[in-house]
Formats: structure tokens, sequence, C-alpha cells
């Protein structure tokens, strides 16, 4: 049960972002049913769903791609993933051990790490266009990082 409130409580600030950053009341209940849905079948498409819907909604709010918005949505966004993947797992009566979170938790660091350094050299680099290329160059060469780093995780 804990699990479930956590992700619960993970959507109920990540609709405080959203409306901090300028999203309608019609999206923010989509997203409300959704997280709803979320907590109560986290082995369903729902989390994906909320993933989904609040990066698509945070696209076409107004402002910086880098803003604090966005920053913030990143852990919290992966914080919705993990709480529901365990809570897709773990019965909702049963008592959760904290050994047995201390390797997400890990895990969680790490990727929150990596994604936020990485946000941190995008923020560096000047905002004027870039030809394509150097864009699917500069993408392959962080997934292949990425993807060494997660065999190693």
């Amino acid at each position: 049960m804990v699990i479930r409130v956590a992700a619960a409580l993970t959507c109920l600030v990540i609709a405080l972002v959203l409306r901090a950053n300028g999203v309608g009341a019609i999206q923010l209940a989509i997203f409300a049913a959704l997280a709803v849905v979320t907590v109560l079948l986290p082995a369903s498409a729902a989390p994906a769903l909320v993933i989904a819907f609040a990066a698509v909604v945070m696209v076409f709010a107004d402002g910086h791609p880098l803003r604090l918005g966005v920053l913030l949505l990143i852990p919290l966004l992966h914080l919705v993933h993990i709480t529901s993947a365990l809570a897709a797992v773990v019965p909702v009566r049963a008592a959760v051990a904290v050994d047995a979170l201390k390797a997400p938790a890990r895990r969680f660091v790490i990727i929150q790490a990596i994604v936020l350094g990485l946000a941190a050299v995008a923020r560096l680099l000047p905002d004027g266009p870039t030809p394509a290329p150097v864009e699917v160059l500069g993408l392959g060469a962080c997934a292949v990082v990425l993807g060494i780093v997660a065999l190693r995780i």
C-alpha cells in the first residue's frame, strides 16, 4: 500500500508542476484520470500514459525546453515508472523491507545523475539551430553511452 501511496503522491506533485507551467484544466483533468488508473492498476498501460501525457503536455507549454518544470518532471516521471513497477509486483498488503528498495534506489540515482548531467551539458550549448547530422550523431553517442552504463548497473 505504501508503494501505491508513493505513486499517488508523485502524480500529485507532477500535477502541481504541470499547473505551475500553465497547463489548462482540461489537460489536468485528463492527467488526474490517468493518475487514478495508475494507482489502482499499476500493471496496466496507465503509468506509461501518465508519463507520455505529462511529457507531451510540457512540450506544448510555453517556455525554454530546459526550464525548471521540465527538469523537475524528469525524476518525477521516472519515480512514477519505478513505483508503478514495484506496485505491480508487490501485493497491496505486503510489508516492504527497506533493503529490497536499495537496488532500485541506486539505479534511480545513477540514471538521474546521467540524465541531469546531459541536461546540464545541453544547457551549455548555444540556442541556435544545429545541423541535423550533428544532432543524430549526438543522440547516437548518448544512446551508446547510456546503453553501456545500463549494462554495467
